[in-house]
């Protein structure tokens, strides 16, 4: 009797413990969900971006809101890599948007399918610098990413001067619980301006364009979110707004 007096305590200890850890919360973390721009000079640039997400916490949508309208994209993904984008409202670009990735997973090109046409963009990786290289004909663009796959640097055949982003890898940036990916990055540079190098998991802390040297300055609440960004610059500014979702982690 006293054995089975025992094993039933133990029994008992254990369902016990299985309920408490079945009553654990799920983690959960904050996710941008809108980015406002205001543009200080010049309302017509003023836009809204809205972001969702899908089940495992990738980006499945991206809405912009401009003077011109609403346009909106749609991202798909294979193992974990975003490996198309449905573009609509768009005034100029492809309706589709397909990402190629080479056996070590890293992009190695981009296909553009518009009306009906298709236009093949190869990209090259150097190693060594972590740069990703993307070939227009004679013209290239590249972006350069740490070790972390966050970008740092943009170049452009089309413009004289490189953007270069100093982060602070010390404090979490607006994206800090997004997977970086170099598709977003291409996809973005491609489309939105200058709002694509906020996606970033650090807090950028500077930006070199050219001669133009500026400080951001970066305000937060209570939960250690960045909720404005105000870029200050000679002839204009403008500035970043951005509200917060709550999500499960898994």
């Amino acid at each position: 009797m006293k054995t089975i007096q025992k094993l039933l305590l133990i029994c008992s200890s254990v369902l016990l413990v299985s309920c408490s850890n079945d009553d654990e919360p799920t983690p959960q973390e904050y996710f941008p969900t809108q980015i406002n721009l205001t543009d200080f000079t010049n309302a017509v640039n003023n836009k809204t971006v809205s972001i969702t997400y899908n089940n495992n916490n990738t980006i499945s949508t991206i809405e912009i809101e401009d003077n011109n309208g609403i346009k909106t994209k749609q991202y798909s993904y294979t193992n974990g890599r975003i490996s198309s984008v449905a573009n609509t409202g768009f005034l100029s670009g492809p309706e589709t948007r397909n990402f190629i990735y080479n056996g070590s997973g890293k992009l190695s090109s981009i296909v553009d399918i518009t009306s009906g046409s298709t236009e093949t963009f190869p990209i090259t990786y150097n190693a060594s610098s972590n740069t990703y290289t993307l070939l227009d004909g004679t013209d290239s663009n590249t972006i350069t990413v740490d070790a972390s796959n966050n970008p740092t640097q943009y170049a452009s055949t089309f413009i004289a001067s490189d953007l270069i982003l100093t982060l602070d890898s010390s404090k979490k940036g607006v994206f800090k619980n997004v997977t970086p990916q170099i598709a977003l990055q291409f996809d973005l540079a491609l489309f939105s301006g200058h709002l694509f190098y906020f996606f970033n998991q650090k807090q950028i802390n500077h930006f070199q364009f050219g001669v133009q040297n500026f400080d951001l300055i970066n305000t937060r609440d209570t939960n250690g979110n960045i909720t404005s960004v105000v870029l200050n610059f000679t002839g204009g500014g403008n500035q970043l707004d951005i509200t917060y979702q709550k999500r499960n982690l898994y």
